[in-house]
């Protein structure tokens, strides 16, 4: 039987801890690609490894997931506006590309 000191060290998964840090080695499936049926569909929720992330479709088609909150205020990006090939933060107008590269501040 494991002991909770154990126990701890092997479910944790979260950002910065062991087995976080191992698991984030390793492609996993985080949505299915119908989930986001078309480019500049509406974004996605999405939670893996307990971080909370946004799932969409770009114009090219080409899908993103980035940090649901915007570097820049902390802002929800679930909100954002999918328009021409990024997803934009409707708190100050900042643009994300599908790495998370911020490609606009007006």
């Amino acid at each position: 039987m494991l002991s909770l000191k154990d126990n701890e060290y092997l479910c944790r998964i979260g950002p910065g801890t062991p087995m976080g840090n191992l698991m984030r080695q390793y492609w996993m499936p985080a949505i299915r690609s119908d989930e986001l049926p078309a480019p500049d569909c509406p974004p996605v929720r999405i939670k893996l490894l307990g971080e909370e992330l946004i799932g969409f479709r770009m114009t090219s088609g080409k899908v993103g997931l980035i940090q649901n909150a915007c570097p820049h205020r902390g802002a929800s990006l679930f909100f954002g506006r999918n328009e021409e090939e990024g997803l934009r933060c409707v708190y100050h107008g900042w643009k994300f590309d599908a790495t998370g590269q911020c490609v606009d501040m007006p």
